[in-house]
């Protein structure tokens, strides 16, 4: 079934519908603290009084340190509609010293009037996420790197095969030159 262009494409279709069913089916449950999953932004926006009394997990921006006020992202769909925004809550007992504009992670209860009585506290410089989106990226080069140079792509089957002599990236760039000026 998967040597020709027709099973391939089958195969591609029946998993790309497999993976939206997953999505559509785990991708939106409540959270359940008993599997560790707690209430976010999102949760909270949707239904603050819901959680008053409960823990919750909530990742935001510092946006005042006296008293710490964090900015929650929130995107959530009901009712047919899509809602967007943030929610500002107050944080006590924060045990890392903050700046505004970095992010915060915490753990803790939730109170009415849009407090957070933390239990534990993180504080993430913004750089990190710089850091972390670099990163991703050159991984992504370097893994797209050695795709090229180690495989092809056979038209007569659509199949991707091992190349038996692995280009270099400089030859890769001239083959490609080449193949562009041609």
């Amino acid at each position: 079934m998967l040597h020709s262009w027709v099973g391939r494409g089958a195969a591609i279709c029946v998993l790309l519908a497999v993976l939206f069913a997953l999505m559509v089916g785990l991708g939106a449950p409540a959270p359940d603290p008993a599997v560790g999953d707690y209430p976010n932004g999102d949760a909270l926006a949707q239904d603050y009084d819901r959680y008053v009394g409960e823990y919750v997990q909530v990742t935001g921006t510092v946006v005042g340190t006296d008293p710490v006020e964090t900015d929650l992202g929130y995107a959530y769909a009901a009712d047919g509609e899509r809602h967007t925004g943030t929610l500002t809550v107050t944080v006590r007992n924060v045990d890392a010293t903050v700046v505004e504009g970095q992010s915060l992670q915490v753990y803790g209860t939730l109170g009415p009037d849009r407090t957070i009585t933390a239990e534990n506290s993180v504080g993430v410089p913004a750089t990190n996420y710089t850091a972390m989106y670099l990163v991703s990226a050159l991984a992504g080069l370097w893994t797209l790197g050695r795709v090229v140079c180690g495989w092809r792509l056979d038209p007569r089957t659509g199949a991707l095969r091992r190349r038996e002599e692995p280009l270099t990236p400089a030859r890769t760039l001239l083959v490609r030159a080449r193949e562009v000026l041609a």
